[in-house]
């Protein structure tokens, strides 16, 4: 185990928050280090608010479509290809990631270190084999989706936000259960 790292500022989570708190704090003179133990951009970037505008991007063109009749446009009947909608998903938070990446944290000043936080004490924190002692933390880990228990939902195919933004078959059936900005 090294010595330990005693930044000004010790972020834990590179999701939109913490990243913007650590941009910030670097831009100001504050010496920053930021854990990350997953993917750098967090829920906005992979399974949020990036995906998420892509699909509506796509369905809003095949509404279009659908109901361009009632302007005096009209189409062929839209037909969805959902591996290709999932291939555009994925090219839109490639083309978005670099600005999320670790290469332009590092770049602005950011000691970013990929690994999982846990506290050893209230004034020190462990990722991987480096000990961090800074003078403040902020804890930005985000969220993850709850799978509800419901009985039965083990026997059939369900999506979270995590899983749902990969999919390319289009679902016979989907209920969306949750009214918060993502279910929406």
């Amino acid at each position: 185990m090294s010595d330990a790292l005693t930044p000004d500022l010790c972020v834990i989570g590179a999701g939109s928050g913490g990243l913007a708190v650590a941009a910030g704090a670097v831009q100001m003179g504050a010496s920053v280090v930021l854990l990350e133990r997953g993917e750098m951009g967090g829920d906005c970037l992979n399974y949020g608010c990036v995906p998420s505008k892509s699909l509506l991007a796509a369905a809003k063109l095949a509404d279009m479509g659908r109901h361009g009749g009632a302007l005096g446009v009209f189409y062929e009947p839209p037909r969805i290809d959902f591996a290709a909608v999932a291939d555009s998903v994925e090219r839109v938070i490639a083309a978005i990631a670099p600005n999320d990446s670790q290469e332009r944290f590092e770049r602005l000043g950011v000691r970013v270190i990929r690994a999982e936080a846990r506290f050893l004490d209230r004034r020190t924190a462990q990722a991987g084999d480096t000990l961090i002692r800074p003078r403040r933390f902020v804890i930005a880990t985000g969220s993850h989706p709850v799978v509800s228990p419901i009985p039965g939902l083990e026997t059939v195919r369900y999506f979270t936000n995590e899983t749902i933004f990969t999919n390319r078959e289009r679902p016979e059936h989907l209920i969306v259960i949750g009214g918060g900005p993502v279910g929406i």
